[in-house]
């Protein structure tokens, strides 16, 4: 009877710790606990070609810490974030959220109605984003809208500690083989790229090598790329007299298609550039190949370690931008957002979306969007996040940047980028790169992203459709050597006017004017 007694006694000590055990767990994940029922919301969002995915680690450790869980709408086989968003609204198959790289559209929508203002369900339901905005006033200014209403949460930019985006990144090494001096100038530059081209700087006897190259899943971001080695640019900027100017109507940008015209006839720049994948830097590093590019510093730092074992003495590392007419500058400086993600009218539980909304912009939820899984992807080491030899040493040879998004982190919606995790990945010699840039003051500060009433937005926006179609098939052209620059530029302007590109410009100057007067 005595061991009966001591065998019950034994158990219950057991399953009552264990009990005690999952009482606590549940004590602390009901922190971040938001429907005591599993609630689904669906959403549309395609990120760098990829449609959102609830199934990555990233958003299923939040549904457990939330029981909120996400359904994506766009197909897995839409990659093209603006046709799949197009086809979206003329379907009519509005989801619940709306996650989106342009802005401009997710306020339209509100202007419209299709999307719900924000700013009373933040005041009552988001501790976490309304103490965020009161923090940092200046990233509230870009969630409101021209009619005061906030539409969409951003995703922001830790803009204070990494303004800068891309960098420019020769082979180092192969200027030693070749004797040649770090280029300070384009002329400099040009007669670089042409012995990378002729002098067979990889040794493989053949004439294989890319003097220049650039990635992009868009023609758009192709040649934005190309046309910043010339000082040119392929949008909006505000201009050295401080106002607003459609910078394909520039004749800056009609100097840089001539000489991005003449280095591509020679050769000197890739001539896959506009068929190739957003992967084809890993391609033409990989196999050697690639000579000097404008690119990301987070991602092109690392390739030096990765190579060095396969590619005796790779050095592909950063200079500042060559100097072209007496400026030495780069546009790609960092915004303080990108794209965003909004609450439709269609949902019929926005108090429980933005509580959802809310729960990233807590610690916990900061760090699981930019780092993703604790014990997995990251380790806290005193308190702070470090990312494990699986994100940072790649076995596949892939930047840690590429590996992070595995797990569904840092994929664009509306959340806070953390400039801890890019400076962390990255290594200190590319950290050094980061702040030589930003110290030497060759970046350019980029134009605000500005709010337009709902009249300018459906005027602008069917404007632009057409100036773009204009300066996009006419890039291509001259580019390619179809057709020249010089005799088509008057044409080309005029036609520019015709689409509306006067009146785009006066509604970039009222909207600008209305930034500065905030």
């Amino acid at each position: 009877m005595k061991k009966i007694y001591l065998l019950i006694t034994l158990l219950f000590f057991i399953f009552g710790c264990d009990g005690i055990k999952k009482d606590e767990t549940k004590e602390k994940n009901s922190k971040f606990l938001i429907s005591k029922e599993l609630k689904e919301f669906t959403i549309f969002a395609i990120h760098l070609g990829k449609a959102f995915n609830a199934e990555l680690p990233v958003y299923k450790k939040a549904t457990e810490l939330t029981n909120i869980k996400l359904k994506g709408v766009a197909s897995r086989n839409q990659s093209d974030e603006l046709q799949a968003f197009q086809l979206m609204l003329i379907t009519g198959n509005i989801p619940d959220i709306i996650g989106y790289e342009y802005p401009e559209e997710l306020e339209k929508l509100g202007a419209e109605k299709k999307v719900i203002p924000l700013e009373d369900l933040i005041e009552n339901y988001a501790p976490n984003i309304k103490k965020f905005f009161n923090e940092n006033p200046e990233y509230k200014k870009d969630a409101v809208a021209a009619d005061g209403h906030i539409y969409m949460i951003p995703n922001y930019n830790d803009y204070k500690n990494i303004r800068t985006s891309q960098g420019y990144y020769i082979r180092k090494d192969w200027l030693r083989k070749l004797g040649l001096k770090e280029p300070k100038t384009i002329q400099e530059l040009y007669e670089v790229l042409i012995a990378f081209r002729d002098k067979d700087p990889n040794g493989n006897g053949k004439k294989d090598e890319i003097p220049v190259f650039v990635r992009g899943n868009t023609m758009n971001k192709v040649i934005t790329s190309l046309l910043d080695i010339f000082k040119a640019e392929f949008g909006w900027h505000i201009s050295e007299k401080n106002i607003p100017v459609f910078g394909p109507a520039q004749l800056e940008y009609k100097v840089a298609i001539k000489e991005i015209a003449k280095w591509f006839k020679e050769g000197l720049i890739d001539q896959e550039a506009f068929t190739r994948s957003i992967s084809s830097r890993d391609y033409i590093l990989n196999n050697n190949i690639g000579g000097f590019t404008c690119d990301w510093f987070s991602s092109t730092g690392n390739y030096n370690s990765r190579l060095e074992k396969n590619i005796p003495g790779f050095e592909f590392s950063v200079i500042l931008p060559p100097e072209f007419n007496g400026k030495r500058t780069t546009s790609f400086s960092r915004p303080n957002y990108l794209g965003g993600w909004s609450i439709t009218s269609v949902a019929k539980d926005p108090v429980t979306i933005i509580k959802y909304f809310d729960f990233w912009y807590t610690e916990e939820g900061r760090r699981l969007w930019n780092f993703g899984i604790e014990g997995v992807d990251y380790n806290l080491v005193d308190g702070k996040p470090k990312f494990t030899e699986k994100i940072l040493n790649d076995p596949q040879g892939r930047p840690p940047l590429a590996v992070i998004r595995e797990s569904g982190a840092q994929y664009r919606l509306g959340m806070f980028q953390d400039a801890t995790n890019e400076r962390q990945w990255a290594d200190p010699q590319t950290v050094k790169d980061i702040d030589l840039y930003i110290k030497s003051g060759v970046v350019k500060e980029p134009m605000p992203t500005l709010k337009y009433t709902m009249e300018e937005i459906e005027e602008l926006s069917q404007i632009e459709v057409q100036i773009r179609s204009i300066v996009e098939e006419m890039a291509q052209i001259w580019i390619l050597g179809v057709s020249d620059v010089e005799k088509d530029w008057n044409n080309y302007i005029y036609r520019l006017n015709k689409a509306g590109l006067g009146r785009a410009t006066q509604i970039q100057k009222q909207a600008y004017r209305r930034f500065i007067n905030k």
